[in-house]
This record gives structure tokens, C-alpha cells and sequence, in this order.
């Protein structure tokens, strides 16, 4: 078996691309830059995930919905006995709710949510992440250390991370 350097999982010898996270198991790339070089090397923990706002599958959706408004944020999770069901986004209002959120408020948010989101590891690699979620079309991604969240991640603090990165390498 070949482990992959990203992930972890165990590929059968002679395969190209990992079977979970589809990276190239034959052509690491070589970072040029300092930049390229933390995104590679540096873990999610370096992105201080945000801790997540969480709810119950029977949460109404309008308790839901101004639970966003009020904390300013894009997604929660659903959460219940410290397993992650779901994750209920700003997508979700827009593809799922729309013109009708009015006359659903009193709905669970279990009835709209996104079931089983895509989660990373806290010791996944930022290059990683960025991977996970342009293949997935995700803005958010759950966290997870020991298999409960402690975490969440956004497509933001990812540009947050590399501007930081760009102005350290900028010369003075």
C-alpha cells in the first residue's frame, strides 16, 4: 500500500492519484516561494479556526436564520451528541429557502441543511484545505479533532493567511 502524503489514506501500489483526495501520489510539487512553502507545509491550526456556532436538527429555521444576522457569519453547523450532521450556510438560504424563508421559519433546520459537509483534520495542511474545497465548491469547512468540531474554516481566512504570507515575503 502507498500512503498519501496528504491525507493519509492507503492507495493500492502503482495508483497516480490518492482514491480520497484525488492529490498526486507521483508528482509532489516543489514549492518556489516562502508563500508556496507555508501553504504546503503550515496546518490549519496556523488559520485559527474560528470557533463554530452550533445548533440542534429541531432548531427552527427562522432561530436559525437570525442566528446568522446577528453574529455576522455564513454557516453553522448542526450538530448533535457531538457529532456533526450538517451544516447550514448562506448557500443553503438562498438555494433551499429563497423567497419562501418567511413561510418555512417555524421548519427545522435539519429539513434544509447540507447533510454529512466534507470535514478536515486540525493537522491538515492549508494546502490541503484549499484543495478540499475548490474540488467540493465549498466557502466553509468544518474542523474536527478527535471526531468532534472544534473548528470552522472560510475561503476568507484562507486569503487572509496567503495576503499575510505575501506581505512577509515582501522585501522592505
Amino acid at each position: 500500500m502507498i500512503n498519501c502524503p496528504d491525507c493519509g489514506h492507503a492507495n493500492i501500489p502503482g495508483a497516480d492519484l490518492c482514491e480520497q483526495c484525488q492529490q498526486s501520489l507521483v508528482d509532489k510539487p516543489r514549492p518556489s516561494s516562502a508563500v508556496e512553502r507555508a501553504l504546503l507545509e503550515d496546518s490549519i491550526r496556523k488559520l485559527n479556526p474560528k470557533r463554530p456556532l452550533t445548533v440542534a436538527p429541531d432548531t427552527p429555521i427562522g432561530e436559525v436564520l437570525g442566528i446568522l444576522v446577528r453574529n455576522s457569519i455564513g454557516c453553522v453547523l448542526v450538530v448533535e451528541d457531538d457529532q456533526v450532521l450538517g451544516i447550514f450556510s448562506e448557500r443553503d438560504v438562498l438555494l433551499r429557502l429563497n423567497v419562501d424563508a418567511a413561510d418555512l421559519s417555524d421548519r427545522p433546520v435539519s429539513d434544509f441543511m447540507t447533510p454529512s459537509p466534507e470535514t478536515l483534520q486540525t493537522g491538515d495542511t492549508i494546502a490541503f484545505a484549499i484543495h478540499r474545497m475548490d474540488v467540493g465548491g465549498f466557502r466553509h469547512i468544518p474542523i474536527l479533532a478527535e471526531g468532534r468540531a472544534v473548528g470552522i474554516i472560510s475561503i476568507r481566512d484562507i486569503l487572509d493567511y496567503m495576503t499575510a504570507r505575501i506581505s512577509d515575503a515582501q522585501p522592505a
